[in-house]
């Protein structure tokens, strides 16, 4: 679980009293983060663009290695695994002339 320091907590009307001096915060780095919290409970993070943009480009890193491991997974795939499309089609009730 991400923690946050005591200046990175801000009440939901708060934010809207201090919005600009909360970006102005995140833009300076004085804040790495900011959490909006309503009704005792955690909302939302505000985070400066190129930390956003960083967790975004990480994440995409993920899916790509992700799909790197399926597609190997596919290619060690013995032919004999294979089904052939005619029998998935009889599985699911669909017939040729159909499609």
């Amino acid at each position: 679980m991400v923690s946050f320091a005591r200046n990175e907590i801000i009440s939901s009307t708060n934010i809207v009293r201090q919005f600009s001096a909360v970006l102005k915060s995140l833009a300076d780095k004085t804040r790495q983060k900011v959490v909006v919290i309503r009704n005792n409970e955690m909302e939302a993070v505000l985070l400066p663009v190129d930390e956003y943009e960083r967790l975004v480009e990480a994440a995409e890193q993920c899916e790509y290695a992700e799909i790197a491991v399926a597609v190997a997974e596919r290619e060690a795939t013995p032919e004999s695994a294979y089904i052939p499309f005619a029998d998935v089609l009889a599985v699911e009730g669909i017939g040729e002339d159909e499609l």
